[in-house]
């Protein structure tokens, strides 16, 4: 779940298959000269859509954080709890839409444990639990590579363009820009995206991926009263149940 700064005295709580879905608007846009990958193929842009697909269970039994009152935002979870929860979305993944989609959503697991956090810091309880999921992940991306017949660098592209429409979304869902990350180009270098709040839910967005002149994207999130706090997890589960859902819109357009 990611949890936004308040704003108008109100908080938006944003589930990670929501967010994820925003990913996949962007999947479907892509393909702006210059950038690699134009017009991915169904596979990639569902990738994109169902790459946090792991959170899945968790978001309908969400956990309390009892030192804010709120429910857990991903970030204040570790490895020890959500990697066995990335095994479970990727096998998931293979089950129901095949190797393609689990590939690049196994790929993104495994570029959040290596790439997105430092292992080394990090308790020997969640150490393990990446260690295992990193040996387990390595060994199923192998074996759906060679019996997909395709290059490591077209696996690697379309990690890339995963891992660059789930920053954007990020960047979108906390209102935060410098989340943003790097867009991978057609001559294999990458390009930081530069995205800049113009008011609200209106973004700018350098260099500009997208086949249109303009992207909007949207998804569903709770809205809570800033104010909003639980001391009982069955007691905000029953009232996250019952919240009130609003339609989240972001517009990007070229800067």
């Amino acid at each position: 779940m990611i949890l936004r700064s308040p704003e108008n005295g109100t908080r938006l709580l944003i589930p990670q298959a929501s967010h994820a879905l925003l990913s996949g608007q962007m999947m479907a846009a892509w393909g702006a000269s210059g950038f690699a990958q134009p017009n991915p193929a169904p596979e990639v842009i569902l990738a994109a859509e169902q790459h946090d697909i792991a959170w899945l269970s968790w978001e309908t039994a969400p956990t309390l954080d009892r030192e804010t009152g709120l429910p857990h935002p991903f970030t204040r979870l570790g490895p020890a709890v959500h990697a066995p929860m990335w095994a479970r979305g990727v096998e998931i993944a293979r089950a129901s839409y095949g190797l393609w989609p689990a590939l690049l959503i196994s790929l993104h697991g495994t570029r959040v444990y290596t790439e997105y956090m430092d292992p080394e810091s990090l308790p020997p309880e969640d150490q393990a639990a990446i260690d295992r999921n990193n040996a387990k992940e390595t060994r199923l991306q192998a074996d759906w590579i060679a019996k997909l017949g395709v290059s490591r660098e077209q696996v690697e592209r379309n990690s890339a363009l995963v891992a660059v429409t789930d920053a954007l979304s990020l960047a979108l869902c906390f209102a935060d820009p410098d989340k943003a990350g790097e867009a991978p180009m057609e001559d294999g270098s990458t390009r930081k995206m530069t995205l800049v709040r113009l008011g609200q839910s209106r973004w700018s967005l350098d260099p500009w991926p997208f086949r249109g002149s303009t992207l909007r994207v949207q998804c569903e999130a709770i809205r809570l009263p800033a104010e909003t706090r639980w001391t009982d997890e069955e007691q905000m589960r029953r009232d996250l149940r019952d919240a009130t859902w609003s339609t989240l819109a972001e517009t990007l357009s070229p800067a």
